[in-house]
């Protein structure tokens, strides 16, 4: 072992062997340590812990890597300057290997997560680009928070900076930012989803065909598509015709029959009437109620069950018949009017 001692007095000849050995220090351990890993979860169900072990492959072997070569520099025994500018080098190299590693890492759970999405949980595909801004964002603004630390920058100043750069972008922003957050929200409370028929504050009518992060798409019984931005839905009263226990509706009209009509004869046409007309569901059946005494008319509820896709077919096909089975049976359908009694004429007035 003669042979070492020159060596290890030689100062390069001392860091060249330093470096090889963290060269094959870092393979070894990356050999070890990924063994022992995947050994560990191998009884696993899912490909998640698979696809992460094979991300940690590489910023694992160059973490090792680059700590021997900062070993190998101060073997060399440089300045004091030469080796702190070397070891924030490795240092920066450090952070952007993992904070590569992290932004794919958390995308790919991202992905996993809104595969098997969670009820009421904020993880889907339509919230994924958010999430992965996001994290993104925020692994970067570390790097470079760490990066500037390991160079000895004053971070304060660039803080201060950034936090009035924050600010002016988020009024700049601050729409697009309320339609993203009332997006997730959205997605997140499921007020309604695909294909459901809604209705909303205004009257407007028609199937959601589409929810997104910044705006929610209706496709309008006029063949016409709306595009709401997602804050203006938020703070609205939304009715979910397909929404609730289960996926029927019921639709009303309300009939008159002059006074002195026979309310039971009036009652067995309209529910007769109501039964035999197309998409009216059995189950739950019709229903007549007698509503109330009218100014001009006995006023009558026909309230029956549908599938909310044919809401305005059934109301149509529903008026004309009752209209036609009414004037079959001679039920005066009374319109309002007014019977003007005069107490005495003027002699102005009178022939």
């Amino acid at each position: 072992m003669d042979w070492v001692q020159p060596i290890l007095e030689n100062r390069w000849a001392a860091g060249l062997l330093v470096a090889a050995g963290s060269l094959l220090g870092a393979w070894l351990a990356q050999l070890v340590l990924m063994a022992t890993l995947r050994r560990v979860v191998s009884h696993t169900e899912t490909d998640l812990d698979d696809k992460v072990l094979a991300l940690l492959k590489r910023p694992i072997f160059y973490t090792m890597l680059l700590i021997g070569f900062d070993r190998a520099i101060h073997v060399l025994g440089p300045s004091p300057m030469v080796s702190g500018t070397a070891r924030a080098a490795f240092i920066s190299l450090g952070i952007a290997f993992w904070s590569l590693t992290l932004m794919r890492l958390s995308r790919t759970v991202l992905k996993q997560m809104a595969k098997q999405p969670r009820p009421g949980g904020l993880i889907r595909n339509q919230t994924l680009p958010l999430f992965e801004i996001v994290i993104k964002t925020t692994v970067l603004a570390a790097a470079i928070y760490f990066a500037m630390v390991a160079w000895d920058v004053d971070v304060g100043a660039w803080l201060a900076s950034a936090g009035v750069l924050g600010v002016a972008a988020g009024f700049a922003a601050q729409d697009s930012l309320a339609n993203y957050f009332a997006g997730v929200f959205i997605i997140a409370d499921a007020p309604y989803k695909l294909r459901d028929v809604i209705t909303l504050d205004d009257g407007t009518r028609g199937t959601v065909i589409d929810i997104g992060l910044r705006s929610t798409r209706i496709h309008t019984r006029d063949g016409v598509e709306i595009n709401i931005p997602n804050s203006i839905l938020g703070g609205m009263k939304i009715e979910n015709r397909s929404a609730g226990p289960s996926v029927e509706e019921r639709c009303a009209i309300e009939v008159g029959v002059a006074y002195g009509s026979d309310i039971e004869q009036v009652t067995k046409i309209l529910l007769v009437t109501a039964r035999r007309v197309k998409h009216v569901l059995s189950k739950p059946a019709p229903e007549i109620y007698f509503k109330a005494f009218g100014a001009s008319s006995l006023d009558l509820d026909v309230k029956v069950w549908i599938r909310p896709a044919h809401f305005e077919q059934v109301r149509h096909d529903l008026h004309v018949a009752i209209y036609d089975a009414l004037n079959e049976a001679n039920i005066e359908i009374p319109f309002p009017q007014q019977d003007l009694h005069v107490k005495e004429v003027p002699p102005s007035i009178g022939v």
